[in-house]
């Protein structure tokens, strides 16, 4: 049986090391977005995008969780910006 690493440990310990990498923050905001934690998730994507606002898929992840949470204005807003950030 093969044997795979465990995320949460993997994210926290690339944070320890550098608090701003934006590929471990994306990581974790899917993983709160995952326990349910939507609110958790979008606040360290907002942190995401406040150092890379072309982060690829954050604006378009960001829209899907507002959509989770019923608010549409803020999540055409994220779409908006998902059309004109692209990569």
């Amino acid at each position: 049986m093969r044997e795979y690493p465990d995320t949460d440990a993997l994210v926290r310990q690339r944070l320890r090391s550098n608090a701003d990498d934006v590929d471990a923050l994306f990581v974790l905001a899917a993983i709160h977005a995952r326990d349910g934690e939507v609110a958790k998730g979008l606040s360290v994507l907002d942190r995401v995008l406040r150092i890379d606002p072309r982060y690829p898929g954050g604006w378009i992840f960001k829209e899907k969780l507002h959509r989770i949470r019923g608010e549409g204005e803020a999540a055409d807003e994220a779409a908006r910006h998902a059309a004109t950030e692209g990569p």
